[in-house]
């Protein structure tokens, strides 16, 4: 009988069991970097694979795409040690191995958020075995919390993504994840830190916006009759648009103008049917025959079915998928939300003019379609806290913190998922927050509260503060 050994990094295995989507990586890349990276882990690339193994989407990846990414991020000279990505986290820390001796070896890593590098373990048999499998040392480089929030915002990672935490909103105390490219948004923050030299020029209109090679696709598409046209949708520099034929047919066009190099970048193209029907409200829904390709990010199907709003002397699409955040973003702000939820009708003529990326106005509520204004509150919901938990220990001698209080309102009086929280105009205290936990009649929220010199709290939550979802500004 032919016994099979048992992988040196079983520990890690079974503590972090690999996804579905994990497949034994191919031969040619096993042997690409035979004595290159240690026989274990290259025992694991060809006996379970490359991808997402455990709950918190830690990634297996291939070493070559992401080799330039991590040459950018630490230059070296040629004859110094060579450092090998293996592993990409959830939030985008790539990890690196390094061969420092004959008998010396480590793993680190480089957070291209924060910029921070340094070791994590003193062998690769080690990282896998001992820090990845021992909570306090995985928690360390994975927050767990922080994983579970970005999946119940944007559902679980497709092959390829990372998530990415609005650091603007984070420092207020807001969370706001979003997917991300895992490469794409390396390249951006590196670029950030060393800005390239332009090569090319800023658009003036949406055809010279597009990428040369694929403008032909878009001309001679005209507007009407009915939703038949172009539409463009931008969200800071990624960029979709979407012709609507009156054949039935549609092409739909992803790409990336670098803000700092202009080029135009990261192109995935589609094409296929749609079909425009009507809702029981009377709204159009158009619905895309949307097939996902290798290279497509898991983000690409949300398009897949819009509805049509006329308003502003123009149409748009709306995301169907989206409605909720929008609902949330008019009833708070007075604003439609994130710019990448909607199309708006153009021509290849048209100015090119960079959408605010947090939304446009909101048009009147008559001219919202009407799925749309049945996740409206038109008159903000008022929330009491009914109880206020401990602080977190650890914020004893920080200056704010958060809070989690609980609520006499829940998921079934309308609250919804990361909805804002702010006090009434004219209460004594502006507090703010937003839903953290949901439950039918009673949510729990994260406040922010702020302390004084001494430690103690001086503007915080009380048990009785009232909170509204509609921003005191508007």
């Amino acid at each position: 009988m032919l016994f099979r050994r048992r992988l040196t990094l079983h520990r890690f295995v079974k503590t972090h069991p690999p996804s579905r989507q994990v497949a034994p990586a191919p031969r040619e890349l096993v042997s690409a970097y035979e004595g290159v990276l240690p026989a274990s882990l290259l025992d694991l690339w060809r006996r379970k694979g490359l991808g997402f193994y455990g709950d918190l989407q830690l990634a297996l990846i291939d070493p070559r795409p992401w080799q330039s990414v991590l040459d950018r991020w630490i230059v070296s000279a040629p004859d110094t040690v060579r450092r090998v990505p293996i592993a990409l986290t959830p939030f985008g820390t790539l990890l690196y191995y390094r061969n420092l001796a004959e008998t010396a070896e480590d793993v680190a890593y480089i957070d291209p958020v924060s910029k921070k590098t340094g070791d994590l373990a003193w062998g690769l048999d080690d990282f896998f075995n001992t820090f990845l499998c021992e909570r306090e040392a995985l928690e360390s480089l994975i927050s767990p919390a922080l994983v579970r929030s970005a999946r119940e915002e944007c559902e679980a990672l497709a092959p390829g993504e990372v998530y990415e935490v609005d650091q603007m909103l984070l420092s207020m105390q807001m969370l706001r994840v979003a997917k991300a490219d895992a490469l794409d948004m390396h390249r951006r923050l590196r670029d950030a830190v060393d800005p390239p030299t332009p090569k090319a020029e800023w658009p003036t209109t949406v055809a010279n916006a597009l990428p040369p090679k694929h403008r032909s696709m878009f001309e001679g598409i005209a507007t009407g009759p009915g939703l038949a046209g172009l539409y463009l949708s931008s969200y800071i520099d990624w960029h979709r648009l979407l012709a609507l034929q009156p054949s039935g047919q549609y092409r739909l066009l992803f790409w990336r103008i670098d803000h700092q190099t202009f080029e135009r970048a990261e192109m995935r193209v589609y094409s296929g049917s749609y079909e425009i029907s009507r809702n029981s409200a009377g709204d159009d829904i158009v619905a895309l025959d949307v097939t996902l390709r290798n290279d497509s990010l898991g983000s690409d199907a949300n398009d897949d079915e819009l509805v049509a709003m006329h308003a502003d002397g123009t149409t748009f699409l709306l995301r169907t998928g989206e409605l909720e955040d929008m609902a949330t973003a008019i009833g708070g702000r007075d604003v439609m939300g994130r710019s990448e939820y909607y199309f708006r009708r153009v021509t290849l003529d048209a100015p090119f003019v960079e959408e605010p990326s947090d939304g446009r106005a909101a048009p009147p509520f008559a001219n919202l379609p009407h799925a749309l204004q049945m996740l409206i509150h038109v008159e903000p919901l008022l929330a009491t806290i009914t109880h206020v938990d401990d602080p977190d220990p650890d914020e004893e001698h920080e200056g704010e913190g958060t809070v989690m209080c609980t609520l006499d309102l829940g998921e079934d009086d309308g609250l919804r998922m990361n909805m804002p929280l702010y006090s009434p105009e004219n209460a004594s205290r502006q507090l703010k927050g937003w839903v953290w936990d949901m439950a039918p009649r009673a949510c729990k929220a994260g406040i922010t509260y702020r302390r004084g010199e001494d430690g103690a709290i001086e503007h915080g939550p009380m048990v009785g503060d009232a909170l509204t979802t509609r921003a005191p500004d508007r």
